[in-house]
């Protein structure tokens, strides 16, 4: 524990001027950068866009899947992990919510004509899509049916989207 009675601030008082901002300003803004730094690096990396809940493009979040790491494996595979994705079509106003083991995987399915048709088809037709992780370890939910149920319920996927059902029965 630190004793602030033996530590002498006298010198404190003489500070003025261009050495207060020196002593005190500039130490405050270089925390603040380096802070803002690891924000925005963190938010510019897939896993931090998906431990984070950002929504992203979805051509960012194909680049950024399509990463290779050491081996030439994706680097994404390290970070594919339980949870729900949300794909959001702006030009229909449109919601697609799925779950899976590992959602970058089946996220990208969906925009590699390999998930649901008719996400691909307006994809593949330009309509404009982003896509919006949550990581079911960052969520308040059980497991993942209730955690998709909760999202189709939110974004009337079932209703007005392109989710046929209203999410998996729990087992």
């Amino acid at each position: 524990m630190i004793n602030f009675d033996k530590i002498d601030f006298s010198y404190l008082t003489s500070l003025s001027g261009p050495r207060l901002i020196i002593a005190v300003v500039l130490p405050v803004l270089i925390i603040a950068a380096l802070l803002i730094t690891l924000y925005s690096i963190n938010n510019r990396s897939l896993k931090g866009i998906i431990y984070n809940s950002k929504e992203i493009s979805v051509k960012r979040f194909l680049r950024l899947r399509n990463i290779k790491g050491k081996g030439q494996k994706l680097a994404s595979n390290k970070i594919d992990v339980p949870g729900v994705y949300i794909i959001h079509n702006h030009s229909e106003r449109k919601y697609y919510v799925g779950q899976a083991q590992h959602i970058v995987s089946r996220a990208n399915s969906h925009f590699t004509a390999k998930g649901n048709g008719r996400v691909y088809a307006d994809y593949a037709r330009g309509d404009r899509f982003t896509i919006r992780f949550v990581a079911l370890k960052k969520s308040r939910a059980k497991n993942l049916n209730d955690l998709e149920r909760y999202y189709i319920k939110k974004y009337n996927a079932s209703e007005i989207g392109y989710n046929r059902t209203k999410g998996n029965s729990p087992k």
